[in-house]
């Protein structure tokens, strides 16, 4: 249940207790110990697999407390092992095999008389670290990889106070990435067709954005890795950043748990006015075959009704439903051959989409997709070589209409009418991958190579059309229209072929150097590009806690395939009118142009000679230290920077005497970064991440996506450098759990505090107008957020976790919108702030 209400002074005062209880928490330890108990032995079942979730056999695990060693075992074939302790309470545990980072962490031993299971995830040597929790710590940093990478644990991010239900949910927990106000991720000040999302290093990005779309359920998730220009030439078609995710495989005894079962509902006046919001969801894993074959499966429903606070009820009203399900099958061929399948399918619908103060709801669409990916994975280790094949697809339609056939009308003090555009299409890819890890070669060192390839194959069908579009000043008089003629359906097709080779070389125990090349190309852009990258890890002293990573690369991103769909589109015949509402000379006619690359003296891309032949590409270097103060503070400290060049632009010109919009590369961007993070605490349980970043995003605003998404604006605007639309100058996040308070109850804040996000202010003809001094900004955001949870345990099987979330604590007004346009007569106003809520719900835990 949702509630929302203007607190009592009494319960202002419980309020600043909470928040001084959530400061504290870090540091109460000492007060509340993890307890013992009488009870004589506890059992628990490991499962250990590597980051491709083949079981590890003959790997070591060991429970000790107080340095005193508290029981030991060793995993059979299938990657099995058993042990017992004699009391609850918290253990260390390390789990070690030759080949394979050491893995040392903090095991919870609770009082369910169950046996408890853990699953634990070892990362062969010089392939990219991962884990569950915490991250695994090597004997020698150097058998890490020199690309920077922020581990998210999904553990704690699942039982945060966002409360994320899907991947990209979860993102915004880590340093560098935001959301910005359409519930876009953005990743070092750039938009989603900028990066790369990796579910089971396989693409899901949408072929024809570039954008994520609803990705797959957080449950679904073991291990969620992002890195900001990876050096490994593995990663391709991104210019910002990579996020990599691996789908958890199901275990030797059945499992389920269904999460938020019960809608919340809205309360007005004291009555109950319908559901705000529902996301039940289910999962279930378990063996189908013992030892052979497992299955596990993620569903939610998502349903969201929106209230937009700017706007009366009930017309701020937007809704949306979404069916968001993973299935995975993994099979085990051999002891040498594995077979993974899964399907991933998420219809989603959106009602009112962009429902704010100046789009009430008529002027806002309504949007249905359907995304879908199947994959399957061959893993066959061939003596001591790992050959991974990889075959996959992915679907993506979408569909956008108006809310009636009326003209759209746009004025500086609100928009009228219905939506001008409407827009369906539907995008395909396939791709293959082949990966091979052959046995490391000693030769002045050690060499951990590994060569691939991938060949994709994608397809975009669609048409746009747009309806006729009035632009008026304040007092209603007619300025511009905009009609749209011409236009045809498109059908696009392109090829990516791509090869890479990656070597970590180990030079000695304190230094080892990556180096690597990508040799890619994209059929429809005509353009081959060669992208070398190179880094190197370096720990001094023998200690291994303090490591210096850096690095210096060329990346590029995949050009999505709206681009080419762009010359298809309707062109706009633009009439402007005087004061007495008299048209001022002919209609003009604007004819959509894509262009061709300026010639250029980059020496990595090879490029055709014709227009479209785009290759936006960024030269991007990093330095990083990171120290382990003490076994439960780790810091870490980088330094980014990335200049980005031939970004896709969309901006009128005049061609050879002919108006038209000319789609072209010109477009640049600039980012320059620094984080500052630690992790503090060693115990999932009780755990907390600190992180501020300093950040400079500066670069063309006019983005070809704003026309060419699902949700175009039928103003096109002229070429204008400032502030990325994401740029964050400074913020601070502080989140985690602390599970060790009195009555088991676990307390998981989070707070962030930002600046606000950059603004163009825009004419009475809706076009950004080029301002001088401090960019424009909405004011300073601040979110104290916090969840209090308590596991109610039923029987021994079966228990109900609690949880009372409570949302924007302080009631800081975050402003939601702004007065923008200069004609406005309240121009430069701020307004609407969702105040604090509680939230109650419950999971059932089996």
């Amino acid at each position: 249940m949702t509630v929302s209400r203007s607190p009592s002074p009494t319960i202002h005062a419980i309020l600043k207790g909470l928040v001084l209880l959530a400061w504290l928490a870090p540091f109460s330890a000492a007060l509340w110990g993890a307890g013992s108990s009488d009870l004589p032995t506890y059992s628990i079942n490991f499962s250990v697999i590597d980051e491709k979730n083949q079981p590890i056999s003959d790997a070591t695990i060991e429970v000790r407390s107080d340095n005193s060693l508290a029981s030991t075992s060793t995993t059979g074939p299938d990657g099995k092992a058993s042990l017992t302790v004699n009391s609850r309470g918290s253990y260390s545990l390390t789990i070690q095999k030759k080949g394979y980072l050491s893995t040392e962490t903090v095991l919870e031993v609770g009082e369910s008389n169950s046996a408890q299971d853990v699953d634990i995830v070892l990362s062969q040597v010089g392939l990219s670290q991962q884990s569950i929790e915490v991250k695994g710590e090597a004997s020698s940093p150097v058998t890490e990889t020199a690309s920077s990478q922020a581990t998210l644990p999904t553990t704690q991010a699942k039982t945060s106070a966002i409360r994320p239900a899907t991947l990209s949910d979860a993102l915004p927990l880590i340093p560098g990435i935001v959301r910005a106000k359409d519930g876009s991720v953005r990743i070092a000040g750039l938009g989603e067709n900028h990066s790369a999302l990796l579910v089971n290093s396989v693409d899901v990005t949408d072929p024809a954005t570039g954008n994520f779309g609803l990705s797959v359920p957080i449950d679904s998730v073991q291990t969620v890795e992002v890195s900001e220009m990876p050096y490994l030439a593995q990663y391709g078609k991104f210019t910002a950043g990579v996020v990599s995710a691996e789908t958890r495989r199901g275990g030797d005894k059945w499992d389920y748990s269904l999460n938020d079962p019960f809608p919340d509902f809205r309360i007005r006046s004291g009555h109950i006015e319908g559901v705000v919001d529902a996301s039940p969801r289910l999962n279930l894993s378990g063996p189908l075959v013992k030892n052979k074959l497992y299955f596990v499966e993620g569903a939610e429903y998502l349903f969201n009704n929106q209230e937009v606070i700017t706007l009366p009820y009930p017309q701020n009203l937007t809704k949306s439903n979404a069916f968001n399900s993973f299935t995975q099958l993994d099979a085990v061929l051999s002891s040498t051959q594995t077979l993974t399948a899964s399907v991933h399918f998420a219809p989603h619908s959106l009602q009112y989409a962009g429902l704010d103060y100046f789009n009430p709801q008529p002027v806002t669409p309504d949007a249905n997709f359907h995304e879908s990916t199947a994959m399957l994975t061959h893993r066959w280790q061939i003596g001591d070589g790992l050959l991974q094949s990889t075959f996959a697809g992915t679907g993506v339609s979408s569909n956008v209409s108006p809310q009636g056939s009326a003209n759209m009308v746009l004025t500086p003090v609100g928009n009228q009418g219905n939506y001008f555009s409407t827009n369906s299409r539907s995008a395909t890819r396939f791709a293959w991958i082949e990966q091979w890890t052959p046995h490391a070669l000693q030769f002045h060192g050690q060499h951990i190579f590994q060569i691939g390839s991938v060949l994709g194959h994608s397809e975009n069908q669609g048409q746009f059309g747009g309806s006729p579009v009035q632009l008026q000043n304040t007092n209603g008089a007619l300025l511009q229209t905009i009609h749209y003629v011409g236009g045809k359906p498109y059908d696009v097709s392109d090829t990516e072929p791509a090869i890479y080779a990656q070597d970590h070389w180990i030079l000695n125990p304190h230094v080892a150097v990556d180096i690597g090349v990508r040799l890619e190309g994209q059929t429809i852009t005509a353009t081959t590009r060669a992208a070398p990258r190179t880094g190197f890890v370096w720990s001094p002293g023998d200690s291994g806690k303090a490591v210096v990573r850096g690095g210096i690369g060329i990346f590029y991103d995949s050009v999505p395939l709206d681009v080419y769909a762009f010359s298809n589109y309707p062109d706009q015949v633009i009439t402007t009118y005087n004061a007495q509402g008299l048209p001022v000379g002919l209609p003009v006619r604007y004819l959509n142009v894509t262009g061709q690359a300026a010639e250029s003296d980059f020496p990595f891309i090879a490029r055709g000679l014709r227009s479209g032949n785009f290759a936006p590409y960024s030269t991007a270097w990093n330095l990083e230290f990171e120290q382990t103060v003490k076994r439960w503070l780790v810091i870490r400290a980088k330094y980014l920077q990335s200049h980005g060049q031939d970004m896709i632009a969309l901006q009128p010109e005049v061609l050879q005497g002919q108006h038209a919009f000319l789609l072209n590369s010109s477009g640049w961007a600039q980012t320059r970064q620094a984080e500052f993070t630690a992790r503090i605490g060693s115990a999932a349980v009780r755990q907390f991440f600190v992180s501020y970043v300093r950040q400079y995003a500066y670069g063309n605003v006019n983005d070809a996506s704003s026309y060419l998404g699902n949700f175009p604006s039928p103003v096109i605007q002229p070429n204008l450098v400032a502030s990325l639309p994401s740029e964050i100058p400074n913020r601070f996040l502080f989140w985690g759990s602390y599970g060790n308070l009195p009555k088991k109850i676990t307390l998981s804040p989070h707070i962030e505090y930002r600046n606000g996000f950059p603004y163009q202010p825009t004419n009475v003809y809706q076009q950004y107008v080029p301002v001088s001094g401090p960019q424009y900004r909405y004011p300073n955001y601040f979110s104290l957020d916090m969840r209090f949870s308590k596991d109610v345990q039923v029987n021994l099987q079966h228990a109900v976790r609690l949880s009372l979330t409570v949302r924007n604590l302080t009631n800081h007004f975050n402003a939601l919108e702004v007065h923008s346009n200069l004609a406005d007569p309240l121009y430069g106003t701020f307004f609407g702030s969702y105040q604090r809520k509680f939230l109650f719900d419950f999971d059932f835990l089996f």
